[in-house]
């Protein structure tokens, strides 16, 4: 389906009132899939498991199927005000695991931490989930959000952790949920790159991430 100018300008305007820092609007076979891609998931990731992860969303082969299916996709770049210092940027994932010593450190990467779930929770999933709404009340039907990452909506009030159902039974949220696209097998650097644009190195030295999702559009 044809994505008019009109209805363009709508979902941009909707997806920057909402908290965005850019979009743009791409075929969607420009979305680089890769199965290698949920290795990263499975191996080195403390959200796997996670329901809008593997495996409780459509395998990578299932994903490139439909994603045949889908004609555009919107970029949608989050704004982030979440400074990550070096040394907790190149050990996010050990810290998470065995915080560091070094008071100053541990209270630093427990901000970081706690920053990106309420990012998340209250800023893009929610905003990703109304630029869905948008774009099927303009008549997009199988417009389908996507998250950057775990889902965050059973995180405790203090963010200090995520309550998610897992393997312990149904979703506490399920018609809020949509997959993160790297358990989708989506390599957001080389589709970045396609659209020449590159993804932020890391680690990060006293710099913001960009956190991305993507909005399918048939």
């Amino acid at each position: 389906m044809k994505i008019s100018d009109e209805n363009y300008r709508l979902l941009e305007k909707k997806a920057k009132e909402l908290g965005a820092k850019s979009v743009r609007l791409f075929p969607a076979e420009n979305i680089v899939v890769e199965d290698r891609t949920i290795l990263k998931c499975i191996f080195g990731c403390n959200g796997y498991g996670s329901r809008v992860c593997p495996p409780y969303i459509p395998t990578v082969g299932e994903f490139k199927k439909m994603l045949a299916n889908y004609d555009w996709a919107l970029l949608v770049e989050w704004k982030s005000k979440n400074v990550f210092p070096r040394e907790v940027s190149e050990n996010f994932i050990k810290f998470s695991v065995e915080p560091p010593e070094n008071e100053e450190t541990k209270n630093q990467f427990f901000e970081n931490l706690k920053t990106v779930m309420k990012d998340r929770k209250e800023t893009i999933q929610p905003g990703v989930l109304e630029i869905e709404k948008l774009a099927w009340t303009l008549g997009y039907n199988t417009a389908l959000a996507t998250f950057p990452g775990m889902c965050t909506w059973c995180a405790t009030s203090d963010y200090s952790d995520v309550k998610c159902a897992g393997d312990k039974g149904p979703c506490h949220h399920p018609t809020l949920r949509r997959p993160c696209l790297m358990g989708l097998g989506v390599r957001m650097d080389k589709t970045l790159e396609k659209l020449g644009t590159q993804l932020q190195k890391f680690p990060m030295d006293d710099t913001s991430p960009s956190p991305y999702t993507l909005v399918l559009l048939d």
